[in-house]
């Protein structure tokens, strides 16, 4: 366990501490992932800053355009909001599949994108809908699709210190999917997994974005075959065509979960159902 652990009471505060803690810190959220590391001895720092109560972070609320998200907001909160339900497909279907009903209860989305895993569910669904990270740095703001925030695994572009706020979801009507491969049916890290939003009209695609999990270094947003579905017909002809097109955008790994080339199969298959799905 880290030496010191604080809370600030808000982000104002928190900029204010900062100067005077160990330069060896993290930011500590629901913890599934900080403390899992720190049990498997991968966890080193000095100090970590407990951020699960600030309430900057733990609002989900609409704008016009977007739906906001905050980067402490709970999973299972995030189940139970109509907000997301209507607006958040992808991520919604996703849940499920997110950990078990006890880790939903403390793990974060904000958690889950700052610790950089290829296969995190929550991340992989957030690429597909389009979301946008909120980050803040001693008050000052920018904004970085969420799909640039990942430079490798455990490797963000987030700077020493900055602060995911939250995660802006564009409001507009689509349809949404999450497939999910993995040792078992849930409660499992993945082999693979796809998310896909789409907008279709009169059975033509309008707008869509394929996302894959566990088969990039990176929550990989496969910008190729997204691009190549625009303005096609969701014929048994057009997502055999992205089955395809999907496996050459994937670069999976063999480790203990999985060997590559079944990975990169995989992903053809995850997609087509997906886009069948989509299709009905």
């Amino acid at each position: 366990m880290p030496e010191i652990i604080v809370k600030p009471s808000n982000l104002k505060e928190l900029w204010e501490m900062l100067p005077g803690l160990p330069a060896s810190r993290r930011y500590l959220a629901g913890g599934t992932d900080i403390v899992t590391a720190n049990n498997a001895g991968a966890e080193s720092s000095v100090c970590w800053i407990d951020i699960s109560g600030l309430p900057e972070l733990a609002v989900i609320k609409e704008t016009a355009g977007s739906l906001f998200i905050g980067s402490g907001v709970k999973i299972s909160e995030i189940e139970r909001s109509k907000a997301a339900a209507r607006w958040c497909p992808a991520l919604t279907a996703a849940i499920p599949h997110f950990a078990s009903p006890s880790l939903r209860n403390m793990a974060t989305l904000g958690g889950n994108a700052a610790n950089s895993s290829p296969c995190a569910d929550g991340v992989c669904a957030l690429v597909a809908e389009g979301a946008c990270a909120l980050l803040a740095l001693r008050g000052k703001k920018r904004r970085l699709p969420l799909k640039d925030l990942f430079l490798g695994p455990k490797r963000t572009a987030l700077k020493k210190d900055e602060v995911i706020l939250g995660f802006e979801i564009p409001k507009r009507p689509r349809a949404g999917a999450y497939l999910k491969l993995g040792p078992r049916a849930y409660f499992g890290i993945s082999k693979a997994a796809v998310a896909v939003t789409a907008e279709i009209s009169g059975g033509v695609v309008k707008r869509v974005c394929v996302a894959l999990g566990s088969v990039a270094p990176v929550p990989l947003h496969a910008a190729r075959t997204s691009a190549w579905l625009v303005n096609k017909k969701l014929s048994a002809e057009t997502i055999a065509g992205a089955s395809d097109l999907v496996k050459a955008e994937v670069s999976p790994i063999t480790d203990a979960r999985s060997g590559a080339d079944y990975r990169r199969e995989m992903c053809g298959v995850l997609l087509e159902r997906a886009l069948k799905s989509l299709a009905e």
